[in-house]
């Protein structure tokens, strides 16, 4: 449906509500034959960032655009990209480029405005000038918790956290859902988890409540607590979990999965197949970091490119996690054009070394023109952003379209991986 219109223009989003990994249908109507048109979205974020995203699409001879059939022809992606003004979405021209989408508020959608311009316009004009109105236009919302999903702060010994729970009595398979070195307690993929029926633990590891403020050493005690607390809970299947990690949470994963012998499903996005910067303590042992070397690092576009920067674990195999002794699976997703560093070597490396001691319980997929930040389908692409840790932008890598294409493939795997090793 249309909340405003002019001139018979109908701008149809089809459904107006929905959760935040299903997909669109885009429809205008009532245009002249083979009119050209620019559609936009815009959102803002808890900060008041605003985003946005536009494409030139020219109508059919019935003055008719169907995004899941035309091509752009030009904006911010061109040809058939049906959820393009979704995955593209950037930081308006006024604001700080840099800037990465980051949902905060889960219990509150995202509010889209979608709208319908006359011609091929500029996304400056669309922003800047007030004398550009829609022909017609849409307030789409997109959800992360899906009807009847709870969120639960969690304090439990030293552990810190949210706690997502799909509807119902349960129970329900556990998971618990890690980032990277941004810190802090990041929950929308946990929501999204919860909307398809895991409980899945947002878990925070640093940086956050009263946890490290730095990265220096961790405890696998302190992730064994994580699982205590799932295991415990009534709602939750109380054999064993599975442990997601992009990043650093890519590895803090897969030492879960080998040092923890309940956790029997381990996924890493774009993590490494070594512990990475922090030491991490297992009872008496400690498993050293890599360490980052500046010094190896290129700017490209205002960004640091820090593909080369990582140590190479073959100059220091005892920061190698040692995953063919765990008792698990493994699922690793890679982005071939990742520029924060070498997932798809780190990927390979973990896959030869499951294959040596003779196991086969893993999976891989490695996804081409595809950057360091795999999320949930239709989550804005970001090829750079501010990171907070080194006060730089860094760059993430990949490519719009095909960055879209991995995230709306990885995730359905990622679920079902999980569905089929966590009881």
């Amino acid at each position: 449906m249309n909340s405003n219109s002019k001139e018979g223009v109908i701008l149809s989003v089809d459904p107006l509500s929905c959760l935040h990994d299903e997909p669109v249908h885009i429809k205008v109507s009532g245009l002249k034959p083979n009119q050209d048109v620019t559609l936009r979205t815009s959102m803002k974020d808890v900060r008041n960032v605003q985003f946005v995203s536009y494409a030139h699409y020219r109508a059919n001879g019935n003055g008719e655009v169907d995004v899941n059939e035309m091509k752009s022809l030009g904006g911010q992606y061109k040809g058939l990209f049906p959820m393009g003004l979704f995955g593209s979405l950037v930081p308006a021209p006024n604001e700080y480029k840099y800037t990465r989408f980051f949902k905060k508020d889960v219990e509150n959608p995202n509010i889209v405005t979608v709208g319908v311009y006359d011609g091929h316009v500029s996304i400056e004009a669309l922003c800047v000038s007030e004398e550009m109105k829609p022909l017609s236009s849409v307030i789409h919302e997109r959800h992360y918790m899906g009807p009847g999903v709870q969120r639960i702060p969690v304090r439990y010994g030293k552990v810190r956290g949210s706690l997502f729970l799909p509807p119902g009595d349960g129970p329900f398979p556990g998971i618990v859902d890690m980032f990277g070195t941004a810190g802090g307690l990041l929950e929308y993929r946990s929501a999204q988890f919860a909307s398809r029926g895991f409980a899945s633990l947002a878990l925070a590891f640093f940086n956050y409540d009263d946890l490290p403020k730095g990265l220096e050493e961790f405890d696998i005690a302190y992730f064994e607590e994580a699982v205590e607390y799932l295991l415990k809970h009534e709602k939750v299947m109380n054999q064993n979990v599975g442990a997601v990690g992009v990043s650093k949470g890519g590895d803090l994963a897969l030492s879960m999965a080998t040092f923890i012998p309940e956790v029997k499903a381990a996924v890493s996005v774009n993590g490494c197949n070594a512990n990475v910067q922090s030491d991490l303590r297992v009872s008496s042992r400690i498993i050293p970091g890599l360490q980052f070397d500046i010094s190896r690092a290129k700017i490209e576009d205002g960004a640091i490119d820090c593909f080369d920067v990582l140590e190479d674990s073959l100059s220091l195999p005892e920061a190698i996690i040692p995953i063919e002794e765990a008792d698990a699976n493994f699922l690793f997703l890679a982005g071939c054009d990742d520029k924060n560093w070498k997932s798809v070597e780190y990927a390979d490396r973990a896959v030869d070394r499951l294959m040596r001691a003779g196991k086969s319980n893993f999976e891989v997929h490695q996804y081409p023109d595809t950057g360091h930040l795999i999320e949930p389908p239709y989550s804005p692409f970001s090829h750079s952003s501010y990171h907070k840790l080194v006060r730089m932008p860094l760059l993430w890598g990949g490519k719009t379209h095909p960055h879209n294409k991995a995230q709306s493939h990885a995730w359905p795997t990622m679920l079902k991986f999980l569905r089929r090793f966590v009881r």
